[in-house]
């Protein structure tokens, strides 16, 4: 059985799951290539990455080796916390498909709603004078048009034919209200990545989104660490239906209609996190695991840009 996919707001399809090259990938694209294979074989068609994961090279030549019709994949990259206007991010679009070794994305999404400054001095990606020249990402008017402008050039790209389609990541209701309000804005966003999982259960973004036909999907599906992962709850309805706290967890989210992205450098968790598909959780359980909520985040707040 194949991965089932859910209709985006512009009809085209996202599959249910992705394979990230996040996290422990970052700056490993020898490992993400060597990883691409077995993900295949294990049944992943959809592979998630982005400019700051240093992950879109090993990517493509992973996907090369396929040797599978473009068609049969689905490809999300995400623009770096550099490019904040038209020309920049056709610019970081058009490097992302050289990378890649792609003719088009099927999705790109601006990848933060502000320049993360710690992140990319971390990362060593920019020097403090190029910092110093981004956007002020605790200015709220300065933000809004910078998001607006980053917008209209993800839209231009669409035009160009070299994206399908286009969404953001780490946006709260705040961020989507403001970029909604401006004509300008001709393509609402297909999806919104966001953490999500049973741990932090954002009601707010979901009913949201799900109001405006904008899809989640979840980034850390299965929290961090095994804390979500051992709760008694989760064992004790997968102990019901033989399957793993993990199945658990994505098959709770794939009830919900939010896709999800999961990493694993394991061939058999890869297979493991694609076995979710055969079984339906209750009303009832639904809303207990959904009562686990902590509000506990890892990846920052995305709240504190205005």
């Amino acid at each position: 059985m194949g991965v089932p996919g859910i209709a985006m707001n512009t009809g085209r399809m996202i599959p249910a799951i992705s394979f990230g090259t996040g996290t422990s990938f970052f700056n490993r694209p020898d490992a993400v290539a060597s990883h691409i294979q077995a993900a295949w074989d294990a049944g992943f068609t959809s592979y998630d990455t982005a400019t700051i994961y240093g992950t879109e090279q090993g990517l493509g030549s992973g996907l090369k080796t396929l040797k599978v019709e473009r068609k049969e994949l689905f490809i999300t990259t995400k623009t770096p916390d550099w490019s904040w206007d038209k020309e920049s991010i056709e610019k970081s679009v058009r490097q992302s498909l050289e990378k890649l070794q792609l003719d088009y994305l099927d999705l790109v999404l601006i990848h933060t709603p502000a320049p993360r400054y710690d992140t990319m001095r971390r990362l060593g990606q920019l020097t403090e004078d190029e910092i110093k020249q981004l956007p002020d990402n605790m200015d709220a008017k300065v933000m809004d048009n910078a998001r607006l402008q980053a917008w209209i050039g993800l839209q231009h790209c669409v035009q160009l034919g070299l994206v399908k389609d286009i969404g953001v990541s780490n946006y709260t209701v705040s961020h989507l209200q403001n970029l909604l309000k401006h004509e300008e804005v001709t393509i609402v966003p297909a999806v919104n990545q966001v953490e999500y999982n049973p741990y932090l259960v954002d009601r707010v973004i979901f009913d949201y989104c799900k109001e405006h036909k904008i899809l989640v999907q979840a980034f850390a599906p299965l929290g961090h660490g095994k804390t979500l992962l051992e709760d008694k709850t989760m064992k004790k309805i997968a102990q019901k239906y033989n399957k793993t706290a993990a199945q658990i967890a994505l098959r709770w989210a794939w009830q919900l209609g939010i896709t999800t992205v999961t990493k694993t450098e394991k061939a058999e968790r890869m297979k493991e996190n694609l076995n979710y598909f055969d079984f339906n959780l209750t009303d009832e359980e639904m809303e207990e695991i959904s009562s686990l909520n902590k509000n506990e985040r890892r990846f920052g707040d995305p709240a504190r840009f205005p």
